[in-house]
């Protein structure tokens, strides 16, 4: 997966588990999962491999992170895309109403 990808999409993750608390966007409960375990996995202190092991213990949750955005890609790419419907459409206002007796 390309770097730049995995940058938007973390980007995109974290601005759409903002919209997911302020109940603006509705995940899928599957992607509702695999963020919560990949948030899970990396928060916690117990890890496949230890931290403390010099670039190995940093290295397996990078490679998990990377897996998990590899399979929240799509998803990810569909809140994107939600996102700019929603700043594409143009509020309106109702200036005058016509009704049939108006017609006449």
């Amino acid at each position: 997966m390309n770097p730049l990808v995995i940058f938007k999409d973390i980007s995109t993750f974290f601005k759409m588990v903002a919209a997911i608390l302020h109940r603006q966007y509705k995940m899928p409960w599957q992607t509702f999962f695999w963020a919560v375990i990949c948030l899970v996995y990396f928060m916690s202190p117990i890890d496949l491999l230890p931290d403390m092991l010099p670039m190995l213990g940093i290295a397996d949750d990078g490679a998990f992170i990377v897996f998990i955005l590899t399979l929240l890609h799509k998803d990810l790419a569909t809140f994107r895309q939600s996102q700019e419907d929603k700043s594409n459409v143009i509020e309106a206002e109702v200036v005058q109403t016509f009704d049939k007796k108006d017609k006449e």
